[in-house]
């Protein structure tokens, strides 16, 4: 049961990592795409926040009694859903927005260098690899972040000292 609520927590903080992603990518490729690959700060930003949610995941897990193993699988479930989503956002900017993000210099120049009859072809090839990455990545950090969560929600949430009662 603990561990359902944990996933379920998680699963929303996930969807506002996603949005927040989300916004960022349609910002950095579409409303004010570079002409260089120069997202180096944002990108960092974003590991930083993602990472700092999926230790979230299993802080709040912990603090809710959930076990270690069920802290570690909605950090894991979290990461999976994060990676996913990331590389889904992608797909639908790169396609719905393909005139603005076909003339991003990195693009051009690996579309030049492919074999891929089209840059829609080359940009959603291009997307396999990231996706197995991202998932794969992104659910082991989960879980060994939302392992560490859970310690550090365990330490937060430890029992109040002999003769004293719990607040209630």
């Amino acid at each position: 049961m603990y561990i359902r609520r944990a996933i379920k927590r998680g699963a929303l903080i996930v969807g506002i990592v996603w949005l927040a992603l989300s916004v960022e990518i349609l910002f950095l490729n579409v409303v004010f795409p570079s002409k260089t690959d120069n997202d180096a700060i944002p990108m960092v930003m974003s590991y930083l926040g993602i990472f700092a949610a999926l230790y979230l995941t299993g802080m709040l897990a912990a603090r809710d009694g959930t076990s270690r193993a069920g802290q570690i699988l909605a950090g894991l479930t979290a990461g999976v859903m994060i990676g996913a989503l990331l590389v889904a956002t992608f797909a639908i900017v790169d396609n719905v927005w393909l005139d603005v993000v076909s003339q991003q210099q990195t693009n051009i120049d690996g579309f030049a260098h492919s074999d891929a009859v089209s840059m829609r072809d080359y940009i959603n090839h291009n997307l396999i690899g990231p996706a197995v990455f991202f998932t794969i990545v992104f659910g082991a950090v989960g879980a060994m972040l939302g392992g560490l969560g859970g310690l550090a929600g365990h330490k937060a949430a430890a029992p109040p000292p002999i003769g004293r009662k719990r607040p209630t």
